[in-house]
């Protein structure tokens, strides 16, 4: 199982990935807003709030979702997290994002096997997704599958030297 040190470093990877102003463009400027604050337990109300008003069309409600599961990882509540990128994967099938934090959290709940399917799945819609090829790294050295784990980290690092991955 990772370190916290390691887990703390991927969690705020995820923060910054999930957090720029691009990725809220055409959301609702309360949803927007909170982007902006730094507390993952104010962000969960403000999004759960912002989902609750039921303006939001498809597109934006997966973003919420997404970025809500991203404050409930920054929190711990991976299984939560779980559920709100369950909710992004049905209103959008094919974003790798929400396959990606999926596989995300379950690899911090140590279920390795099945981060590595939805890596899988998001590096299949989005081929040069280097966050996902780590995500996977990560859960294959936990599985004890070196060599593909090896594989990925290189691969990762190839596609942005800056993603954490594991060192070999």
């Amino acid at each position: 199982m990772p370190t916290r040190t390691t887990a703390k470093t991927f969690l705020s990877l995820l923060f910054v990935i999930f957090a720029v102003p691009a990725f809220a463009q055409g959301l609702p400027q309360e949803c927007q807003q909170a982007l902006e604050i730094r507390s993952p337990q104010a962000q969960v109300e403000m999004f759960t709030r912002c989902l609750d008003t039921g303006r939001l069309n498809g597109n934006e409600k997966a973003t919420t979702f997404k970025q809500r599961a991203v404050a409930y990882m920054h929190l711990g509540q991976h299984q939560r997290a779980i559920e709100d990128t369950n909710q992004a994967i049905k209103l959008k099938p094919g974003d790798a994002d929400g396959y990606y934090l999926r596989g995300f959290a379950y690899r911090a709940l140590g279920q390795h096997q099945r981060a590595i399917e939805d890596c899988n799945r998001a590096i299949g819609i989005e081929p040069d997704f280097a966050a996902a090829y780590a995500t996977r790294a990560f859960a294959n050295q936990a599985l004890g599958n070196v060599s593909q784990a090896k594989s990925d980290a290189r691969r990762a690092k190839e596609l942005d030297p800056s993603v954490k991955a594991p060192m070999y």
